[in-house]
Parts: structure tokens; sequence; C-alpha cells
């Protein structure tokens, strides 16, 4: 989204979010449980919706699910799509074809959690970042979202870097729903367990949830397993299961559940059946007007950013092509450097996480078939080169 009243792009949006006295969350999945835990005690929260037949029926922190066809929306009730950005697409889509209005009738959680806290309590609040130490990885997945088949060597971080990022990032920033920590393999970095302890002692009471990530076929040491154990924050491990497309490392994924399990470490198992195909190597949108490029860059579902040498990076897949050498350096347009942070421009801040810079999209849009609905380019999971 390009940038048109920097500082007040978001002040008729809080307007319509204020005059909502109930609202229903769109899926009852990991993001709509966050939230709950999050703004339970802050709004109204009528129930769950969602379209899973299993869920529908089903209740969760006293609230009911329902499907989309049970609702009847009040002028003053509102819906909060609390939907990763691969399932967000086509529910958004759902929503519009029943005729609600974005940003009248729904809002997406990113935008509500930071417009929220900002205009009511001047608090900088983030959905998620992604905070990558190492791109290193034991596996070599044809259509890795790191890019890494692209890369001619891995980006491999130093321990102060790490440190001085977190430090800033928390100096800046109140509260975050998903600190992510990722790769590349996290578990293949010697510091990861060290950051993940270092951020809990320090920042664990600004965040929900603290989570990193797998591929689950690296069992670490005890040692490793047992600072994470300590930690007294909301740690969660997800554990990506790909024994299908990797059936080598099925002892390893057994004996790694065994030992969170051991050490009473929550853990996700993420199974999906597909993944998407961002497809840089064979997308070529240079022909694109700049309205062109902006549009694309709105229509896509991507939700992330990367915290990275004091920067936040606009959409995290377009700085993980850059540190893999496919995307060239970004412009500054595409970059906030909180070092230059100052408490008079938190709505300046909270604009760019949710998408707004100078030009309204990224260099690596020309490259990139993006989250949106047009892209149904399913491919094989962790399948390998």
């Amino acid at each position: 989204m390009k940038w048109k009243n920097k500082g007040h792009e978001y002040d008729d949006l809080f307007q319509t979010i204020n005059s909502k006295k109930q609202f229903y969350l769109f899926g009852m999945g990991d993001y709509g449980v966050q939230f709950l835990n999050m703004f339970e005690n802050e709004i109204q929260i009528k129930g769950f919706i969602d379209n899973n037949p299993s869920k529908q029926g089903t209740v969760l922190g006293n609230k009911c699910c329902y499907s989309i066809e049970d609702i009847e929306l009040a002028g003053d009730e509102g819906i909060i799509v609390t939907m990763s950005q691969i399932a967000r697409p086509s529910a958004i889509e759902q929503l519009k074809i029943l005729n609600y209005v974005e940003r009248k009738d729904f809002i997406v959680i990113e935008e509500f959690i930071s417009i929220y806290y900002v205009y009511k309590y001047n608090k900088v609040y983030f959905s998620s970042i992604s905070f990558l130490p190492s791109t290193v990885c034991n596996l070599n997945c044809r259509h890795c979202l790191n890019f890494n088949p692209f890369a001619k060597k891995y980006f491999v971080r130093k321990w102060d870097e790490l440190v001085r990022d977190v430090d800033l990032f928390f100096s800046c920033v109140d509260y975050i729903m998903l600190f992510h920590v990722s790769g590349g393999e996290p578990l293949l970095y010697k510091y990861t367990a060290d950051i993940i302890q270092y951020i809990d002692q320090k920042y664990g009471h600004k965040i929900n949830t603290l989570r990193f990530v797998t591929n689950g076929t690296i069992v670490p040491d005890d040692e490793v397993i047992e600072k994470i154990s300590q930690c007294k924050c909301n740690v969660e491990l997800t554990v990506d299961d790909y024994r299908d497309a990797v059936p080598e490392y099925k002892d390893a994924f057994d004996k790694l559940i065994n030992k969170l399990q051991k050490y009473n470490i929550n853990y996700y198992i993420n199974k999906v059946d597909s993944w998407i195909d961002l497809a840089p190597e064979k997308t070529d949108y240079t022909y694109m007007t700049e309205e062109e490029l902006q549009k694309h860059r709105e229509e896509c579902n991507q939700t992330w950013q990367e915290l990275r040498d004091g920067k936040l990076y606009n959409c995290n897949y377009a700085a993980y092509a850059t540190v893999a050498g496919i995307a060239g350096e970004q412009d500054l347009e595409e970059v906030y450097d909180l070092t230059e942070f100052v408490p008079e421009k938190k709505k300046e801040l909270i604009e760019f996480r949710l998408g707004y810079t100078t030009k309204g999209y990224t260099n690596f849009c020309k490259k990139c078939r993006g989250f949106t609905l047009e892209n149904t380019d399913e491919v094989k999971v962790a399948e390998q080169v």
C-alpha cells in the first residue's frame, strides 16, 4: 500500500472499529485462539466462525463456533479474520460474495491488533515478526520460501547481532502476539536455545507466544531442550511433518517428539497437503506499471515482516530473496530503520508494519506471484532438489 497520509492512514478505520460493540472471529485455529487470549477482556467477542464442519457447534473459551451461513451481522457487529495468509484469500472472497465490505464489516487480525492499541492506548502492538538467526538447513526443498536452493551460501548471524536486534525491537514495540524464530533449520544453529532463553528472560512479558519452528529431522542435545524448557513465557515449537517427503528421517521425528514430551515443551505438529509456489524463477511482472504493482501488493495476503540488522523489511519473503541473492538490494522505501524510531511516530511505525511504504510495493513483487486468490499453483511438500 502506498502512503498518502502518513500517520493518519487508519483514522477512519479506528472510528469504524470503535463503533462496533461485538465481534466474531473468522477462523478457529492458531491465530483465532491467540487473539482470543489477548482480547477476551478488551472487546466483546460473540463467537467464532469457521468453514470446518467439525468445528461448527463446538465451544472454545465459552465461545461457540458457527458457520458463516448462521451469522446475521448487525450494524454494530463486525468480523475479525483470524486466519493465516494461506487460508485467508478464499475466506475474504467468501465474505465479499456475501456482500460484507472490508474495513466496514470485517477487518484482518493484523490491522485490528495494531490499530486498536495505538489509537486507544498509544501502544505499539504487533501481530507477529519473523526473526532468522541463520538460513543453514539440512534439507534442500525445491520450493523453500527462504529460497535456499538459489543461494550460493548460507546466511549465519553472530550472537551480538541477534541481541542487538532483539533489544532494539522491544525498545520500540510494547507487545507482540507471535515472535517467530525461524530458519533455515533453527536446531542446527548453535545459539537458537540461547536466543530463545534471552528473549524469554528479558521480554517474555511482552510476548503472547514465543515460537520457533523445526523441520522435524533434527534431534537436539538434552542441553538445548533443557534451556528451552526453563523458559517462563509461552514457548511453542512447531514441528513440520515432512516424513512423506523425506522418509529417511522418520526415526529422528519420533525421537524429537519423545524428547519434547520428556521435557514438557509445548509443540504442534504441522502437516499440510501442499505448499504454495511463489515461483520467482518463472515470474516476470516487470511489464507492470507502478499502479499495477501497487495493486498486486495490495491483493497479496502476505502478512509477515522480517527483523534484521536493526530494520523491519516490508515483506519477509522479499527480504529472504535478497539474502538468497535473487532479488537485489531492497530500496530504502521497503525498509523501516528502527534506530530512527521516535515515540511521536508510533502510528507511522504501525502503518509500515501493516504494509504501507512510500512506493507501495517491493522490488521482489516483480518476481513473485504472491499470496493471492489467483495463485492457485500448489506444489509438493518438501520435495527435495
